[in-house]
């Protein structure tokens, strides 16, 4: 059982377990960082939460005990109930809630209100880290419409995972400022990515080798949103990035692999639209 700091009615909450937890704990600046929290219910009764506003609050602090400035608020979930040893799994997304744009480990504990009142549970603090990736292309571009701002394309490695993955990242010209990270996925150490092209409206276009033969592409828009995720093999010679017959980017030679990873899904490709990004909640399930 975790370590739990139990504050107001404790015949109550010693009978509700939650702990908090992270399915990684290194994260590159903005890039989601989803925190897990986990709620068990042993008091014997069905068990309402979510009914107020601000049911649950996170504090992130510098591992020297510096307070991190908070963005914003979770979003809420809504009332949901638990039965009776039950236990219901929240992810919510701390990248947008808090300053997280500095390299360094940081602390993050939950207070949860469990009853009507002030019964409410603090987490043992869990700890995480914002490393640097290594910056493998760049490129500045321009946002039609004529507004003349201008934005960057980064790719990243990041080697922190089990397998070395890679990362676009849409930030302001200096690279300082991250507008929105994408995890493209894992690259085989034997051949890095190497295919990188901006078309004629700039949406970024990645091609890179997950496996012996297996390649992914990527087409991204200058706000950072996947529009395209398309798995390609290479039995019919080694899929690269060229222009199509109607003078579009796109991947030539190699052979389209259909999958439920796909973007947009296979049985819509020609009317779905951009994917959304995830929300900072889900409701809870259980596992």
């Amino acid at each position: 059982m975790p370590l739990l700091l139990l504050l107001g009615h404790l015949g109550l909450l010693a009978q509700v377990e939650i702990k908090l937890e992270f399915e990684q704990n290194q994260f590159l600046p903005s890039e989601p960082a989803i925190a897990v929290v986990r709620i068990i219910n042993y008091t014997g009764s069905q068990l309402r939460l979510g009914e107020q506003p601000g049911w649950i609050r996170f504090s992130v602090e510098n591992i020297d005990g510096t307070v991190v400035n908070r963005l914003r608020d979770p979003e809420e979930t809504g009332a949901f109930s638990l039965k009776p040893s039950n236990r219901g799994t929240l992810r919510f997304n701390l990248a947008p809630l808090f300053k997280l744009d500095t390299i360094g480990r940081y602390r993050v504990t939950a207070t949860v209100v469990t009853g009507g009142g002030n019964e409410h549970v603090v987490t043992a603090p869990v700890e995480f880290e914002i490393m640097r990736g290594v910056i493998l292309w760049e490129r500045e571009f321009g946002l039609s419409g004529g507004s003349g701002e201008r934005r960057k394309y980064m790719i990243q490695q990041a080697n922190y995972l089990k397998r070395p993955q890679i990362f676009a990242s849409v930030a302001d010209p200096t690279g300082a400022t991250i507008l929105k990270v994408v995890r493209l996925g894992s690259i085989v150490s034997f051949n890095p990515p190497s295919e990188f092209r901006l078309d004629r409206t700039n949406r970024l276009h990645v091609l890179h080798q997950v496996g012996a033969d297996e390649f992914v592409h990527h087409r991204i828009s200058p706000d950072g949103e996947v529009e395209i995720r398309h798995i390609y093999g290479n039995r019919t010679g080694r899929p690269e990035l060229g222009m199509n017959d109607e003078g579009e980017v796109a991947v030539i030679r190699g052979r389209r692999k259909a999958s439920a990873s796909d973007i947009p899904p296979p049985e819509t490709v020609k009317t779905a639209t951009v994917a959304s990004p995830a929300p900072d909640a889900k409701p809870p399930s259980n596992p």
